[in-house]
């Protein structure tokens, strides 16, 4: 099964390491707005959320806005990182699965945060 790490890895090394860093990069610009998210959505429907809030089919219309405010500034973000939603989503899954990758990441993460 071919994976994004082994076509990243393929590609020579630099490039590898930039997309990587473009990848924390959006993750690092975006958790503020995630977290502002998700206390807007929970003030409005009170208590504990249910994982992956913003995918009911249900939602009050001020939620379904907050989602889509979210999902929109999201992607502006990601792009604005040189990455496609479907590289991003694809980093996503590959970080899920490839410990590697998931320390890789995290060394990135905390290196960013430093600077």
């Amino acid at each position: 099964m071919l994976t994004w790490a082994s076509t990243a890895m393929a590609q020579n090394r630099s490039n590898y390491k930039k997309l990587l860093g473009n990848y924390a990069e959006a993750i690092l610009q975006m958790e503020p707005l995630r977290l502002q998210s998700y206390q807007q959505v929970q003030q409005i429907m009170g208590g504990t959320l249910p994982k992956n809030v913003c995918k009911q089919s249900d939602l009050v219309v001020p939620v379904n806005n907050i989602c889509d405010r979210f999902f929109n500034e999201s992607a502006e973000i990601i792009r604005r990182h040189g990455l496609t939603l479907t590289d991003f989503n694809a980093i996503t899954e590959e970080v899920r699965r490839n410990k590697t990758l998931k320390n890789q990441l995290d060394e990135e993460l905390i290196r960013r945060k430093r600077n």
